[in-house]
């Protein structure tokens, strides 16, 4: 479902649409940023060689300093030269979020983004969604089968069960 949101999958009939036109749209897909499975990441490179990357991919301009605003908004503009191998997994879905807000989304999609994370990390990730909602006004739409984290974060719930949302 969140791939069809996105606009990376097409549904089997019908079609989805956000801000009041189709996800397909160039226009609306600029304004959605999405995390949907682990992030693609290169361990060998630092957080910021992996968002300049992105960056290139996105064609975002004066990407340094859209780099170390993000950077900073995720909390991990002190790495350095560390390499993401290093980074535990709450560090490296951070990233991944990181990478989802380089194009200043309105809209964040995310796939069980606390999904494998000790209690410190999803508290890491909780806060920043938090913030980012509270500070940039985003609104995120998350998955996730961990009920009781999401207790501590979501003002909108709804369960999809056999293919319908309910």
């Amino acid at each position: 479902a969140l791939r069809m949101l996105a606009g990376l999958a097409r549904p089997s009939s019908g079609e989805i649409r956000i801000y009041g036109k189709s996800v397909v749209e160039e226009s609306v897909r600029r304004r959605i940023g999405i995390l949907i499975e682990s992030p693609g990441l290169y361990p060998g490179q630092t957080a910021q060689e992996n968002l300049w990357l992105a960056a290139c991919c996105l064609g975002i301009a004066q990407e340094k300093r859209r780099i170390g605003e993000v950077l900073e908004q995720v909390g991990l503009e002190n790495t350095g030269k560390k390499k993401v191998k290093q980074f535990s997994m709450g560090m490296k879905q951070r990233l991944g979020l990181g990478m989802a807000l380089l194009g200043s989304p309105d809209l964040l999609l995310l796939d069980e983004p606390i999904n494998g994370l000790d209690p410190e990390g999803m508290a890491e990730v909780r806060n920043l969604l938090e913030k980012l909602n509270r500070e940039k006004g985003i609104t995120i739409l998350l998955s996730s089968h961990i009920l009781g984290e999401l207790s501590k974060l979501a003002t909108r719930y709804g369960i999809i069960r056999n293919g319908s949302l309910g």
